[in-house]
């Protein structure tokens, strides 16, 4: 097979990385509605010392003080400093909880693996933001206007006074009711669930839900599937099953054309892929988060992939994805060396 063109975008704001899978399974839906996702929200990164330059990504909180999302969304924020927003309300007037991270001071934690020029391999990274603790702040969403109008709490309170949907939601956010997380061993799984992501925009929130089989491959260190429209912006949000469980976390898509072989005719065809990348919670990834969270991973609720959201005796065939990977690695690994 010979590669022509790779296309790699992270789904981050000023960056771009891209998304998420599935099967079918007996079980009912349960995390069908944009109310499930109530643990994943969209957040504005602000660079210190600047008014200008906010990025946009997504996370999905997983403990009392922890959010997960993608680590080239918040890389340069790790690296300099700079303030988080944490949207918590898909409303006219949100609330935002506000951390300061800095080198000196960090509250964001970055996988020490992670390689930018590596697509999804290690592509996670976690916010420390107490939600019972944050400084907040609360706006009018205004188009064009990041993260949105000041607003003082008075305003915000009433508000709340006269939506009572809004209320509740924001009761459910703070209530630290989180979804179990899907734990992946030293294998390789076709997935027996059906996956979503939810997209936020302004406040604005959209399930994407994906129709294709999707898969853990050991060797790789991510999970993927058919990209199914995901787009720039989401990175970090909660790959979520169709039972509720955290799959893994949005990191990229691969977009590739290739010339193949028409196997009938002889003669060379091209072929496009558009893949679908997620970071998964292998040991890797669980080592990282329990050496940074200390006492605060043990409260995390895991589940075992293996055996019961798995498709058994499935693996699939992987070779297109594990030779557009290998290539992208090597050649990273030879633009280091000059």
């Amino acid at each position: 097979m010979k590669l022509f063109l790779a296309l790699l975008c992270m789904l981050g704001g000023a960056f771009a990385w891209g998304q998420v899978g599935v099967v079918s399974v007996t079980d009912e839906d349960k995390h069908a509605t944009k109310e499930d996702f109530y643990h994943t929200f969209e957040y504005q990164i602000q660079p210190l010392g600047k008014n200008t330059g906010w990025k946009k990504c997504q996370a999905t909180r997983i403990g009392k003080r922890w959010f997960a999302t993608a680590a080239h969304c918040v890389l340069t924020c790790a690296q300099k400093g700079c303030n988080i927003y944490m949207d918590l309300l898909d409303e006219d007037y949100t609330a935002l909880a506000m951390v300061k991270s800095t080198p000196q001071k960090p509250a964001v934690f970055i996988h020490p693996d992670y390689k930018i020029e590596i697509p999804a391999l290690d592509d996670f990274a976690l916010i420390r933001l107490d939600l019972n603790r944050a400084s907040y702040s609360y706006v009018h969403r205004v188009p064009n206007i990041k993260p949105g109008e000041p607003v003082s709490k008075q305003t915000f309170d009433r508000f709340l006074n006269k939506n009572r949907r809004a209320a509740s939601k924001l009761r459910r956010v703070l209530s630290g009711d989180l979804p179990p997380i899907l734990s992946f061993d030293d294998d390789t799984y076709q997935l027996d669930r059906k996956l979503s992501v939810i997209s936020i925009f302004d406040g604005v929130r959209d399930i994407k839900p994906n129709p294709y089989l999707a898969y853990y491959v050991k060797d790789l260190g991510f999970g993927y599937t058919k990209n199914f429209g995901i787009r720039n912006g989401m990175s970090g949000s909660g790959v979520m099953s169709n039972t509720g469980e955290l799959v893994g976390i949005v990191s990229a898509n691969l977009y590739v054309n290739t010339q193949e072989v028409n196997p009938k005719t002889g003669k060379p065809k091209n072929v496009a892929y558009d893949f679908f990348l997620f970071s998964a919670f292998n040991k890797p990834m669980r080592a990282f988060m329990e050496k940074v969270m200390g006492s605060d991973y043990y409260q995390l609720d895991f589940k075992d992939a293996y055996p019961q959201f798995i498709r058994k005796g499935k693996r699939g065939d992987h070779t297109v994805i594990r030779g557009i990977v290998k290539q992208i690695r090597q050649d990273a690994a030879k633009q280091k060396k000059k």
